[in-house]
């Protein structure tokens, strides 16, 4: 399976031929019973977590009530750590704690970090910009109740992947814009960083598997509820001036993405104002990796992201 010159992952072909066989797409269903669909396949799909010092459920107060959480506290802690809000992807539609739970049980350990998992509202029961107000809740959280985990307030970094990666990189723009201290570091995983406009890529792989264009346009249906919202600059990061204010970066982007131009652009921009970061592309796998940890090519670009997590943060 070739696209612009991209061979997918072989272990990865049979599953996307499958997925696009299905008689019911996750696009054409309502949104309750395509989480359920999505919550099977990440279960299927998903690496074994690594072993802990502690994993605790916790809930953030927050705008429109209690936010679910997860804390995971690695074994190779020694004095106060950074401490990483993690945001999961599912286009603010979909996806949970159990998605991300794996990939961020390896961030906490090879990242010597403390990782607290957020499990913002979703639409459409709750549209836009209620994932933006938890996470920005979550933020001001985490900078009073850090010290509580063994983790140093003064060092808290954002990462997210697909729309979580676009609530982690809002919250830099947000502190930038209030000329506040900020997160020290960011980790954007295929991140959704523009609603108005669709680059190349969402052509070029417009029928892939898991994330193609029908799903997107699902996805902005039941989040966004009027047009002003689709150019509120919260979900157009990619437009917005200020880059030279934002921390350092590292982006990871799936080849088989609609999304993956959109990463390279963010990354230019940032290089552009003079902001260190680094990019890479996995041109064999596809959006959602992540939680695809089953697959030995997956796997070895988590562990990849995490040391570069490590790097940015200065415990590697």
């Amino acid at each position: 399976m070739v696209v612009e010159g991209r061979t997918l992952e072989p272990a990865l072909q049979l599953a996307t031929l499958q997925g696009r066989r299905q008689k019911l797409q996750q696009w054409e269903m309502p949104p309750q019973q395509a989480r359920r669909v999505g919550d099977r396949g990440m279960v299927i799909s998903n690496a074994v977590s690594r072993p802990l010092a502690a994993l605790e459920a916790i809930e953030i107060p927050g705008p429109v009530g209690a936010i679910p959480a997860r804390v995971y506290r690695p074994r190779t802690l020694a004095g106060p750590a950074p401490l990483l809000l993690y945001f999961h992807q599912g286009g603010f539609v979909l996806g949970n704690l159990d998605w991300c739970e794996a990939f961020c049980t390896l961030l906490a350990d090879v990242g010597r970090c403390v990782v607290v998992s957020v499990d913002y509202h979703l639409a459409p029961e709750h549209v836009f910009p209620a994932a933006h107000d938890d996470a920005l809740a979550a933020w001001r959280w985490a900078q009073e109740e850090a010290g509580r985990f063994g983790a140093d307030p003064e060092r808290i970094a954002v990462a997210g992947d697909s729309a979580g990666g676009n609530l982690a990189a809002y919250l830099c723009h947000e502190a930038a814009r209030a000329g506040v201290s900020g997160p020290i570091f960011q980790l954007l995983i295929y991140p959704w960083v523009t609603c108005r406009e669709q680059p190349p890529s969402y052509e070029h792989f417009a029928d892939a598997w898991p994330l193609g264009r029908p799903l997107m346009d699902w996805f902005e249906e039941h989040v966004f509820t009027k047009r002003e919202d689709i150019d509120d600059w919260r979900v157009n990061l990619l437009h917005e001036p200020g880059f030279e204010k934002l921390p350092p970066a590292h982006i990871a982007n799936a080849g088989f993405d609609p999304l993956c131009d959109e990463g390279r652009l963010y990354a230019e921009k940032l290089a552009a104002a003079s902001v260190a970061v680094s990019h890479r592309c996995y041109d064999a796998l596809p959006h959602s990796f992540t939680g695809m940890g089953v697959v030995p090519a997956a796997l070895r670009a988590q562990e990849e992201i995490a040391a570069e997590l490590a790097r940015g943060l200065g415990t590697g």
